[in-house]
């Protein structure tokens, strides 16, 4: 266990340096300061309407189950024909086949006439 904080400690600080070296970078740091406010800005707003924030939860919820319910139907819809087929195909099989052999016999009939 002491090697795992130890591996998690240093990560974290190897982490920290790097920071601090990609700051000595201009630009690096004006959008750190920019990309900073925003978040600043957005906790503040969260902070102060805290309704806001879970009234999007919700809304993103309620979209999350009504796709959940569409698909939920589909799939019930198809598996229904998938089942209807299965249980057609035999039945068209057959037809198929005695068809078949009516025009087979049909044929065969027809051929003999001919040669006599």
């Amino acid at each position: 266990m002491a090697n795992r904080n130890k591996m998690v400690e240093g990560m974290l600080i190897g982490a920290v340096i790097g920071a601090a070296v990609s700051l000595f970078d201009k630009e690096t740091r004006d959008i750190a300061i920019r990309n900073g406010k925003v978040l600043t800005s957005k906790t503040i707003d969260i902070i102060k309407n805290p309704e806001v924030v879970t009234g999007k939860i919700r809304d993103n919820i309620r979209i999350v189950r009504t796709t959940i319910d569409e698909v939920t139907e589909d799939i019930q819809f198809l598996a229904t024909k998938v089942h209807e087929l299965n249980e057609k195909t035999p039945e068209m099989i057959e037809m198929i086949n005695d068809t078949k052999e009516a025009f087979s016999k049909t044929l065969h009939r027809d051929g003999d006439a001919e040669t006599k």
